[in-house]
């Protein structure tokens, strides 16, 4: 798992950095509601610098999918 991105999403969803796996989903975060998904990509756009479009965001229902949604816009993840 990426360092950088298991510290945002950490950040983000106020999670440990040890709890951010690629198989992490919405379903699992209390509080990955739809406030916390733009929340979600304004920290992803401005520590990656990428535009998200409305296809990715929706896309973005687990860690595992924003991994491929960042991958797809050129990010270099160090898993």
């Amino acid at each position: 798992m990426d360092r950088k991105l298991a510290a945002l999403l950490a950040d983000v969803f106020n999670l440990r950095e040890a709890d951010i796996t690629p198989g992490l989903d919405k379903a699992d975060v209390g509080n990955w509601d739809s406030l916390k998904q733009m929340d979600l990509v304004m920290s992803l756009e401005r520590e990656y610098a990428v535009a998200l479009e409305i296809p990715d965001i929706v896309r973005m229902t687990s860690v595992g999918a924003i991994m491929e949604v960042l991958r797809s816009k050129g990010v270099s993840l160090g898993d």
